[in-house]
């Protein structure tokens, strides 16, 4: 454990402005109950939590949650949650809610083309939950949950590329002398209104939406799928011209058999008219003679 988190320390030190130089506790929860007991009821859902303003900054980690991780998924669970003893150090006042989680998330490498696909169609349903709403806590259960995540990731993401492009530079001046304005901004509506129109704006347009489309799986299984359905479609019209054309041949073959049938019954002469004709004839024989 204390190898795994002093690499998940040296490369969360990579990707923020400076290094985080600081005593940090880490407790090792055996089960959830125990986990529960030290964090509270909040953290049900949780796999791990950081507490930045404890005495000393802790870590809290529920080891029945992650036995069953894979290691990077629990390198990217370190990060997370040294990320957030990192901006609760060096920040000058606490930010929001959704900023400390994306920067979290982003910083941990947990944001992923899905999450984006994800987040995309829920602005488009207008389905998002409002940024005022994610300042203090999140919602509750695992759907919106995981929908208010993803919102903070996205959010903090369109910040990064408007400010530097990667979380260091972005993050640089919230650490600098003007960090104490910065983050206040963070928490006032006339700063956050306007971002989250902007935010839903970049991630509605078609030109994003068809981005997503063309560059998820989704893409392709529809390719998949109207290929199978031309292919069917096709087989379909075939077989019925081939119906139609054996229709053509059967009625032709009819009316042949039936001319066929015309000209036989013309050249056809009734042995009987024969008979009375040589009938008719001897009896006319007979009277000359009379």
């Amino acid at each position: 454990m204390i190898e795994r988190t002093d690499t998940a320390r040296r490369i969360l030190n990579s990707r923020m402005p400076d290094a985080l130089l600081a005593e940090i506790h880490v407790i090792i929860a055996p089960d959830k109950n125990v986990f529960l007991q030290l964090t509270g009821g909040w953290a049900e859902h949780s796999s791990a939590v950081a507490l930045p303003s404890a005495p000393v900054p802790t870590i809290i980690i529920n080891a029945e949650a992650l036995r069953s991780a894979s290691p990077v998924e629990f390198s990217q669970t370190l990060i997370h949650e040294l990320s957030h003893l990192y901006v609760g150090l060096r920040f000058k006042m606490p930010a929001p809610r959704w900023f400390d989680e994306g920067v979290a998330l982003i910083a941990a490498d947990q944001w992923s083309f899905e999450d984006q696909v994800a987040i995309a169609f829920a602005a488009f349903l207008n389905r998002t939950i409002p940024l005022r709403e994610l300042t203090h806590h999140f919602p509750y259960g695992s759907p919106r949950q995981r929908l208010a995540y993803q919102e903070s990731a996205s959010v903090v993401r369109l910040l990064m590329n408007e400010n530097g492009g990667s979380l260091k530079y972005f993050l640089r001046p919230y650490i600098g002398p003007q960090g104490k304005e910065l983050i206040s901004a963070l928490w006032n509506p006339l700063y956050t209104d306007p971002l989250e129109l902007r935010w839903k704006s970049s991630l509605r347009s078609w030109r994003n939406l068809g981005f997503l489309v063309y560059n998820s799986g989704a893409f392709w299984i529809a390719v998949a799928v109207l290929t199978i359905l031309a292919w069917f479609l096709k087989r379909r019209r075939n077989l019925l011209r081939r119906q139609e054309w054996e229709e053509e041949e059967r009625i032709l073959s009819s009316l042949d058999d039936e001319e066929d049938a015309s000209e036989n019954f013309e050249e056809f002469v009734d042995p009987a008219e024969n008979e009375d004709d040589e009938y008719r004839g001897l009896q006319n024989k007979q009277e000359d003679r009379d």
